[in-house]
């Protein structure tokens, strides 16, 4: 009998063979449970804002002003994205290095992929808590926002808090 090496064959597959075994070349939307997602959101919610913000893009001027920006949101107590989207009365220029931060990692994640999906929710998420000053971070339609919120409540994974932002900001007519 002849034995099988699987590491051989590893090493003698092309790119394409890996792929397939890997299954890489496929979706796989049933990847991610519903207690994932949950689990997702709950970490990025409860993540450092100066840690994911820092790592946005910036150059000369706007990289200070960054760093002003999140020094003054420490001091206000706004240490995670859970404190700045349901804080009263956000820092606008927090809300748009968070919206800038997922629309990043919505280019980054593949589409409706577990990762996309969260990101596509703190993106919204960071919209919305603008409220009626949306405009001045995102050009998205009040059409888009409603077809995004309709999309977010269709979430069963979201949690209740979340939920209830969401429900807010679509009776105050956010879009």
């Amino acid at each position: 009998m002849v034995k099988f090496d699987s590491s051989e064959a590893v090493f003698r597959s092309d790119a394409w063979q890996l792929l397939k075994i890997m299954n890489l070349d496929e979706a796989t939307p049933d990847a991610w449970n519903g207690q994932d997602l949950a689990a997702m959101l709950r970490h990025q919610l409860a993540a450092p804002l100066e840690f994911d913000l820092s790592s946005v893009e910036m150059k000369g001027a706007e990289a200070k002003k960054r760093g002003t920006t999140l020094t003054g949101a420490a001091r206000e107590r706004i240490k995670s994205f859970e404190d700045l989207l349901f804080h009263r009365e956000p820092p606008l220029a927090l809300l748009k290095l968070s919206k800038e931060f997922f629309k990043r990692r919505l280019q980054e994640c593949k589409k409706d992929s577990g990762e996309w999906n969260v990101a596509y929710l703190l993106y919204l998420l960071s919209i919305l808590a603008v409220g009626n000053r949306a405009s001045k971070i995102s050009s998205l339609t009040p059409s888009d926002l409603r077809k995004g919120m309709k999309w977010a409540l269709e979430r069963r994974w979201m949690n209740e808090k979340t939920r209830q932002f969401v429900e807010l900001a679509a009776r105050a007519g956010s879009a």
